[in-house]
């Protein structure tokens, strides 16, 4: 029996996960970074602040499955590319290190997007070393992907961005000004459940790349008009995301008989997993979704990831 850490301090969670080589996910603890009310993010020292904060916390939740601990995992930075980086990131990395170094264990260091692509491929380990799409949509990236592998190494290529905001910054800035707190996937998939299919928002003109901007400057004066239901609009909000995938997947020339992973928090939301299902069957792919309490950020990804490395390492020796 060995154990794998991961590790994980995003923009708005700190998270810490151990993989078992016999039995799987053992453990998993993680801790959402507090936000004012009304206030619609955090400042980066402020999530260091609370990374460095919340850390020790969760490793001592986790303290009993940590003996014979063989490897650990860690999000370095957002994305594997020169320019990608984010302090809050830097406490995870420097945790991990400090563990790694202390127990003389290899470290291994992901993206925080590869950290999630793991999570999904955790359920489907097949998709190990194969390539596939990948739709990663969260509070701050709103990204269609093509991965590759360089032998045990995920090699990401951007294939479609959004212009302006994502839809997690959609929702919410939306769900701020109805009320809700930040951030509000949940809050707002379920205040939608009672809307009645009446507020539509029209898609964007922009071609070959998202744009939220737009629709969300409509959305907030249509909130202050006043004249429409909280659950209407948030039903809306869910509805025109979906049709905005709709329009832009169906016209990108994908490989038809692909694997499509779909993960980050907006990928929770039930709604926008069954129209990103009927798209995928539209385009003959194959949709893989990490378990909605692993598609926002964890570091489940970063714990299968280690053991993954690590077992493939050792066996090539």
């Amino acid at each position: 029996m060995s154990r794998f850490l991961g590790i994980d301090t995003s923009c708005y969670t700190t998270s810490a996960a151990v993989y078992d080589s016999s039995r799987g996910l053992v453990g998993e603890e993680r801790i959402v970074l507090a936000v004012n009310q009304g206030s619609r993010g955090l400042s980066q020292s402020n999530m260091v602040f609370q990374h460095t904060r919340n850390l020790p916390v969760i490793l001592k939740k986790l303290s009993p499955m940590l003996n014979q601990l063989e490897a650990a995992g860690v999000s370095s930075f957002p994305r594997r590319r020169a320019d990608s980086y984010m302090p809050a990131f830097l406490v995870g990395k420097g945790m991990a290190e400090s563990l790694a170094a202390a127990l003389h264990i290899p470290l291994y260091e992901f993206s925080h997007q590869e950290n999630h692509a793991l999570a999904a491929i955790r359920s489907y380990p097949d998709l190990w070393g194969r390539p596939f799409y990948m739709i990663h949509m969260s509070g701050g990236t709103q990204d269609i992907l093509y991965c590759s592998w360089s032998g045990d190494c995920m090699e990401i290529s951007l294939l479609m961005k959004s212009q302006d905001i994502t839809a997690g910054q959609f929702i919410d800035r939306i769900g701020v000004s109805l009320g809700l707190h930040f951030p509000c996937g949940k809050d707002l998939e379920k205040l939608a459940e009672s809307g009645d299919g009446s507020y539509f928002i029209p898609c964007s003109s922009v071609k070959g790349a998202f744009s939220f901007s737009g629709p969300e400057t409509r959305v907030q004066r249509d909130i202050q008009k006043g004249i429409y239901r909280s659950d209407d609009i948030a039903r809306g909000v869910l509805a025109h995301i979906g049709n905005a995938l709709e329009k832009e997947l169906t016209a990108f020339p994908f490989e038809p008989g692909r694997p499509f992973i779909a993960v980050g928090g907006v990928m929770s939301n039930g709604y926008i997993r069954q129209c990103f299902t009927d798209i995928c069957r539209k385009l003959h792919l194959i949709p893989c979704f990490a378990d909605i309490a692993y598609s926002s950020d964890n570091a489940t990804g970063n714990a299968f990831g280690a053991f993954m490395r690590y077992s493939h390492e050792n066996i090539q020796r």
